[in-house]
């Protein structure tokens, strides 16, 4: 079965993946070093990031081509036109143009304007010269192969067509009115009232009640098929999932088939940022989803739920690898953390960060002195001048019993947990950046059964010794942390979460690609969901 994203990512032409760097030569974006690996950071994965001012203007290319105009023809737009200026609009491109408006002596100022955002899309992933940008250009417009060029400017993931899809779906949703709620109304089972019957038809809509579910005299009460569909509705939405009317629910509710284009689109546009191809293998982690995947040459092998940062110590988007393991990790924590948290838990309970397992080091390795924390007269914040704070390994180890060391600017890696129980939780932005892991012995076991030379009964006996072992991996696997609040599943569903770090907003209000919630007058499908 082809994995059609789970998370949000398909490859359908894989390429080979770099045994000890991260694919970064794909992009011409700059990369940041960190160690021996070259890592794509969230600077550099930006919704406004659309390269750089080296691409070639519209008077030069129609100054030195055989053709009038690029885009349109004596009738009217060609089909690489249409084409083009129907993805524009999927981008929320802002200078977009109606289609059906256009009279002959527009024709120039229309082509510009699709122009423009063409050549913002080539130069998104292009590391070419201006000059040779140009000619393959100008010998694409003469030979009438500008439709060839503008598919290859899509990048390879099947989620593109699938959020275009939804995108084409919402706006044919936006025609219609959509109906206002009154937040104050909590309905019982049996109870009736004129917001369950404008419920009722946005659940219809959004596909998440069946219309051969309603029945003409029971619109307006709230009974067991509502409460089903909206828990459905509220999965799909990343909310609790509860069946009730609370304000979360109310608030995912009231969103316009409009405003909801608007996220669609930005979406979409994210997955133009990364590169167009990416490892046969790989690992993705959904930021705002809670979730990871693991994907093996485009099938989904593994998955699991995940942790991430609050809005506080938000968690970066980067592209890097998994390059080692650590079993039974320590764990020093950051100042921040020992600023906050702990200095003021030693001076609550000066036994407290005992119990946990931690200690004041000095030096590395065999030269390391500690000093025990189990005296109410510390000056634990003076010591800490010359002195670090390290967790030992333990069953209360922040980190749990595996750590995955992935290179980057943020100190940030994935790595176990003993508190098992946040998984339960529908909102799960809870750490201080790190990635914690729901079975992270499931990814270690991975990783290392990918590796030879590495013995199960090794890493056995590592763990149960308790020691700190570090196993590089020969064959680092390539991570794509992302930030998708908007996606479709392997059940062909859309799937949504809230936008926990407002990125949403900030991307489609700044980028010039940014999302519009007008309607380009295109044929659209008039399919629900």
């Amino acid at each position: 079965m082809k994995f059609a994203l789970v998370l949000g990512i398909f490859i359908s032409q894989p390429i080979a993946a770099q045994e000890s760097t991260v694919i970064s030569s794909v992009l011409s974006v700059p990369v940041a070093e960190s160690g021996n690996s070259k890592v794509i950071d969230s600077k550099n994965l930006n919704h406004n990031n659309i390269g750089s001012s080296s691409i070639p203007t519209y008077d030069y290319l129609i100054s030195n081509s055989k053709k009038q105009y690029l885009w349109f023809d004596d009738s009217g737009l060609t089909m690489s036109g249409l084409s083009l200026h129907r993805l524009l609009a999927d981008l929320g491109w802002h200078q977009q143009i109606k289609v059906t408006s256009i009279e002959a002596e527009s024709f120039k100022a229309h082509d510009e304007v699709l122009t423009l955002g063409f050549l913002k899309l080539l130069n998104l992933n292009e590391s070419s010269s201006q000059e040779n940008l140009s000619d393959g250009l100008l010998e694409a417009i003469d030979n009438d192969s500008t439709d060839e060029l503008l598919l290859s400017l899509i990048p390879n993931y099947d989620q593109i067509s699938h959020l275009r899809k939804a995108i084409s779906q919402y706006r044919f949703l936006s025609s219609y009115q959509w109906p206002k709620l009154d937040p104050s109304f909590k309905p019982k089972l049996g109870q009736s009232h004129k917001n369950v019957a404008a419920i009722r038809n946005i659940l219809v809509n959004l596909g998440d009640l069946p219309k051969k579910a309603q029945t003409q005299y029971r619109l307006d009460v709230y009974d067991s098929v509502v409460v089903a569909a909206l828990k459905k509705f509220q999965e799909r939405h990343g909310l609790t999932v509860d069946g009730k009317l609370g304000p979360q629910t109310y608030r995912a509710l009231s969103v316009t088939p409009k405003q909801r284009v608007v996220q669609l689109q930005t979406n979409l546009w994210r997955w133009f940022t990364l590169p167009k191809e990416a490892p046969e293998n790989y690992l993705l982690v959904n930021i705002p989803g809670y979730q990871l995947a693991v994907v093996e040459g485009g099938e989904q092998v593994m998955q699991m739920k995940v942790i991430v940062g609050d809005n506080d110590n938000q968690t970066p988007q980067m592209i890097t690898e998994i390059n080692r393991v650590t079993l039974n990790p320590t764990w020093t924590p950051t100042p921040n953390i020992i600023k906050n948290e702990l200095i003021p838990e030693f001076e609550q309970d000066y036994l407290s960060l005992k119990r946990k397992n931690f200690q004041l080091v000095k030096g590395y390795w065999k030269n390391a002195q500690t000093r025990e924390i189990d005296d109410p007269n510390l000056n634990l914040a003076k010591l800490l001048k010359s002195y670090r704070l390290v967790q030992a390994p333990g069953d209360n180890n922040a980190l749990g019993y595996y750590r995955f060391n992935i290179p980057n600017d943020y100190s940030v890696y994935l790595h176990d947990t003993p508190i098992k129980s946040l998984f339960n939780r529908s909102e799960r932005a809870l750490s201080h950046g790190c990635i914690r892991l729901e079975d992270a012995k499931l990814l270690a076991n991975y990783l290392i059964n990918s590796e030879t030379s590495v013995k199960p009964e090794k890493v056995n006996k590592a763990l149960q010794s308790g020691k700190t072992t570090n196993l590089p991996l020969n064959n680092p696997l390539p991570v794509y942390i992302t930030y998708q609040t908007a996606w479709i599943n392997e059940q062909g569903e859309l799937r949504l979460s809230p936008d926990i770090y407002n990125l949403d907003h900030n991307n489609s209000s700044n980028s010039q690609f940014h999302a519009t919630d007008s309607n380009p007058v295109i044929s659209i499908s008039q399919n629900n969901f």
